[in-house]
């Protein structure tokens, strides 16, 4: 979310000047002002974007060239906000409310807080106000009616529709609270010819038998799958990364856009060879990221890792995933589980939790659960990355505790004086492996999570599973330590693919 502040009256729409856009919001507004220019994710996908001329250009103008990840068009880092809270554009001055690059700021910025973005369905680009801005939320619709029209016209000069094909990055996705006002029909008739060669469609609940028959065909997702090779891995996340799915040389891709750019969530899924289809999906990578390093093709498994070498791709490891064997979890036999097994005795001995089914009225308690285990964490002095990863997830079991009957979770919960005071999500990732894709505990009593993990894993072994799969340790330490206090059967191997750079 930007702003620029130096607009004009209030009284005169925003028309085309040259090389400039002006604004509709007086400067009396933006000085008040204290959104634009901040935010509350250092990795906000509002960010706003520069091209390739305009980084030159900021840099030139004082900016540090660290400051962007691509020379060639980025969106900007931003620093933590010297005058509050989260995070700030550097080139926001706090202490004046302008911006130190005002004459050379980027169009993303020129262009607020009108918006562009695609639609729901992702298959037109929108021209939309944005209602952060508190301006906007009072302007008067006269004024916007006679300021959208010479906006429109200016976007689709030729100048900018060019721009938007070549970095098309500056069209954001679809958000809930940016009003459509015009459909921009020659933008999206050129980035989808000249970028988007495939109709990629928004990933919906709906769409969960035909990834589940995809994975099913796919090589490496049979015997012992990876976590990812299952929908609700991918779907819980829609609140932080944009899903879509194509259909590529026969085979489907599921592709998931990050503020950096499209990736590829999984390898192509299908029957058959993937060298057509991966070729082709790096394709559309390379068309919609240019040379930015986030094109690349994330959990792939071992099986695929040959074939993929062979064919001149770069493959690296990334965090494993833990499997278990699920009678070792259930028994906690011997000396080498002697503290998790001494962990759920005491649980029972001073708390007598029983597991119980989740049900959907369970989802409030859950979630103001979630909130207190999170507060719980970030006092015992977790990292900066942890931290981020928390304020992610509330997001994500949110849905899964919403929606889990049409993401075939299985849950359950454990109540301590009637109070929920541990709770868990899984899902079978075949018939012979269950995987634990969410967990949370009352950190304040001593065995509440090895307690409610046996149980979950008691009753998945009653139903067939061989093997726990608890995912991979986010690169996290402190979760590392605690996977492997269960030691692990097998880390499952997961790769990360890439072009070769010449």
């Amino acid at each position: 979310m930007t702003s620029p502040l130096v607009p004009i009256s209030p009284a005169s729409p925003a028309r085309p000047v040259g090389q400039s856009l002006l604004q509709i919001v007086p400067s009396t507004s933006c000085l008040q002002c204290d959104v634009c220019c901040r935010f509350p994710e250092k990795d906000s996908f509002l960010r706003p974007f520069f091209t390739g001329d305009e980084i030159r250009a900021a840099v030139a103008a004082g900016l540090a060239p660290e400051l962007f990840p691509s020379t060639e068009g980025a969106q900007i880092n931003l620093v933590p906000n010297p005058a509050g809270e989260g995070y700030a554009c550097p080139a926001f001055d706090s202490g004046t409310s302008h911006c130190r690059i005002y004459e050379v700021r980027p169009l993303d910025c020129r262009l607020y807080p009108f918006a562009l973005m695609w639609d729901a369905e992702r298959t037109h680009v929108l021209l939309g106000w944005d209602t952060k801005c508190p301006y906007m939320r009072e302007a008067p619709s006269s004024l916007v009616d006679q300021a959208v029209d010479a906006v429109a016209q200016w976007i689709e000069a030729d100048e900018r529709v060019d721009t938007l094909v070549r970095y098309p990055r500056l069209i954001g996705r679809f958000q809930d609270d940016v009003i459509p006002l015009r459909t921009l029909a020659r933008v999206t008739e050129r980035v989808q010819q000249g970028k988007a060669r495939i109709t990629r469609h928004p990933l919906r609940i709906q769409d969960r038998g035909r990834i589940e028959a995809a994975v099913a065909l796919a090589a490496g997702f049979q015997e012992t799958p990876l976590a990812a090779a299952s929908f609700a891995y991918h779907y819980i996340w829609r609140h932080r990364l944009t899903y879509t799915w194509a259909d590529l040389e026969g085979h489907l891709c599921l592709f998931a856009e990050s503020p950096d750019g499209i990736f590829l969530a999984l390898p192509p899924l299908g029957e058959g060879p993937i060298d057509q289809p991966t070729a082709e999906a790096f394709r559309v990578m390379r068309d919609w990221n240019g040379d930015s390093p986030v094109s690349r093709m994330d959990n792939v498994p071992e099986a695929c890792v040959p074939a993929l070498r062979a064919l001149g791709y770069e493959v690296r490891e990334k965090e494993p995933d833990y499997l278990y064997a699920a009678a070792d979890l259930v028994d906690l036999a011997g000396e080498a589980y002697r503290s998790p097994r001494a962990a759920c005795n005491r649980f029972m001995r001073e708390h007598g939790g029983v597991l119980e089914p989740y049900d959907a009225r369970d989802q409030t308690a859950c979630v103001s659960l979630f909130r207190e285990w999170r507060e719980q964490k970030l006092r015992s002095g977790s990292d900066e990355w942890a931290n981020a990863l928390l304020d992610d997830a509330v997001g994500a079991h949110e849905t899964a505790l919403s929606a889990h009957t049409e993401l075939g979770l299985t849950g359950a919960v454990v109540r301590v004086g009637g109070r929920i005071r541990a709770y868990t999500m899984g899902l079978w990732l075949n018939q012979s492996v269950f995987c634990v894709l969410l967990e949370v505990a009352d950190r304040d009593m001593v065995g509440a999570g090895a307690f409610v993990f046996r149980e979950f894993c008691r009753q998945a072994l009653a139903k067939g599973a061989c093997w726990i799969n608890t995912m991979d340790d986010s690169g996290l330490p402190s979760l590392a330590k605690a996977k492997h206090w269960y030691h692990p059967a097998r880390l499952l191997p997961n790769y990360v693919v890439t072009e070769c750079r010449r």
